[in-house]
């Protein structure tokens, strides 16, 4: 799961002690205030939350590309092509674009994932034409100057970490790897554009030129692939002339590559390990299931699941045994797949026993048993961080950022309180059935190859050698001259 979807979908869980939900609670998942969308001419869609309590507005471009419209030969193109709109526009360099939302308190990013490029301003709400106006600059205007390729091919690998991909693929290739949920990734669905990085690799990276990332950014940023989400304190008869003014005259230049969708394997169980440095010799365990994509009904019975497991195995494995230090649970998602998993770090030793209480845990909701007092709890955590998060402008635009790359423009975005309400212990026990069988399940281990206590040993053995050679070395020569002395 993305991060966006984590920030609203999947928030940080508060445990809490009622297992029944308000009324007031319920009525404040539909607001008074509904949600506008609508469609300019030009395809561009717009989702618009009115939010009169705020004194800010979150503006948000997105278009819907990512890693996954992405080939070996090009892959790191839509992060590339993020890189490069900020360093010009047909109106500013690339000082103005960056002073532009600074300069009136406003903060300002972009990000690149598997199926989204987005890009947002936030504000106060006197500043909005600002924002739209920056927006529609940096989104579709952009110049992509020639002395500013290499410069942030430059910068894209150093947030790579430097260039040593042909390193870290062949240490991969011989199962010494650092990402143990993208190996996963590449079990449960090979040959997936889902596996490729996102950042890039280093041949392609070096391979792609300002002629390809203006290929690349004609196809996809058009205005038919676009969404612009507004949320915060702009009421929609004064939204609606501004969206026209900045985006009305746009058109569409070129056609999106759409999503392959990932076929599974189906062929688990599935052992993956890797082994790579780590500060210590404790290995990082995930177990879990292939499951399914962002749109599927399961998903809220899956997220009941999650919460469920994390608070309950947690309990068993972290306070009452002390085998762990922490345990997460959690469904990630994707448009068309997702992968249900356990995650945790432990003692090597301690390994067997924590995978048969995961296992017990789903073989007991496998036969009917789950207490429907947790159930509820859980229902009722979730409903309440979910609302929580509803306070914050950047948050309301996160949500609708995620419904906005799978939903149509007739379809409903589900209400979030209603979906947890609705499941139930069966609901559960069916999921469990259907998902955690055999050919979808998987265990995969991130062991130590080398900790920084065994790094430190081999270092400090390797400069003890070194010293001890050189003193052996000068001894041997002050003898030697001392011979040679003598025998004059």
């Amino acid at each position: 799961m993305n991060l966006l979807r984590d920030l609203v979908l999947f928030p940080l869980l508060l445990c809490v002690a009622s297992t029944t939900i308000p009324k007031s609670l319920e009525a404040k998942s539909n607001p008074s205030i509904p949600l506008e969308r609508y469609q300019l001419a030009n395809g561009l869609r717009v989702w618009h939350q009115y939010r009169p309590d705020s004194q800010s507005v979150i503006v948000y471009l997105v278009i819907k590309t990512g890693s996954r419209n992405e080939t070996a030969a090009n892959n790191g193109i839509s992060h590339y092509v993020e890189h490069m709109v900020f360093t010009g526009t047909e109106r500013w360099n690339e000082e103005q674009v960056k002073d532009t939302i600074s300069n009136i308190g406003g903060s300002w990013n972009g990000w690149t994932d598997r199926e989204q490029t987005g890009y947002y301003a936030l504000v106060a709400d006197r500043d909005i034409s600002t924002a739209l106006d920056w927006l529609s600059q940096i989104v579709f205007h952009p110049t992509f100057p020639v002395d500013k390729v290499e410069k942030e091919r430059h910068v894209v690998f150093q947030e790579k970490g430097g260039q040593y991909g042909w390193l870290i693929n062949q240490l991969e290739a011989w199962g010494y790897g650092y990402d143990l949920s993208r190996e996963v990734e590449k079990a449960l669905f090979p040959n997936s554009t889902l596996t490729m990085s996102v950042i890039g690799e280093e041949d392609s990276l070096k391979r792609i030129d300002r002629n390809m990332l203006l290929d690349y950014y004609k196809q996809h940023y058009t205005t038919e692939n676009a969404t612009l989400i507004v949320v915060g304190n702009i009421e929609p008869s004064q939204l609606k002339p501004m969206v026209t003014t900045y985006f009305g005259n746009l058109r569409s230049q070129g056609k999106p590559n759409s999503i392959t969708n990932a076929i599974p394997a189906n062929q688990g169980a599935y052992r993956v390990k890797v082994a790579g440095p780590m500060l210590n010799d404790q290995i990082r365990l995930m177990t879990g299931a292939q499951t399914v994509g962002d749109k599927h009904r399961d998903r809220w019975s899956l997220d009941v699941l999650a919460k469920m497991m994390n608070r309950d195995l947690t309990d068993e494995i972290r306070t009452k045994r002390g085998l762990v230090y922490s345990l997460s649970a959690y469904n990630n998602s994707y448009e068309d797949v997702g992968y249900f998993a356990v995650f945790t770090r432990s003692e090597e030793k301690h390994r067997d026993t924590i995978l048969q209480l995961i296992d017990s845990y789903i073989e007991n909701v496998r036969q009917g048993k789950v207490d429907e007092k947790r159930l509820a709890e859980a229902k009722t955590a979730l409903i309440r961080s979910w609302l929580i998060s509803r306070e914050g402008n950047g948050a309301i635009a996160g949500s609708l950022i995620s419904w906005s790359a799978i939903l149509s423009n007739t379809e409903t975005i589900p209400d979030y309180v209603s979906e947890i309400e609705k499941v139930s212990a069966k609901d559960l026990v069916r999921v469990v059935q259907t998902y955690f069988v055999p050919q979808h399940r998987f265990v995969a281990i991130h062991q130590p190859a080398i900790t920084l206590i065994v790094g430190l040993q081999i270092a400090g053995i390797v400069i003890i050698i070194i010293v001890g050679g050189f003193i052996i070395y000068k001894i041997w020569r002050r003898k030697k001259v001392t011979k040679e002395v003598n025998s004059l």
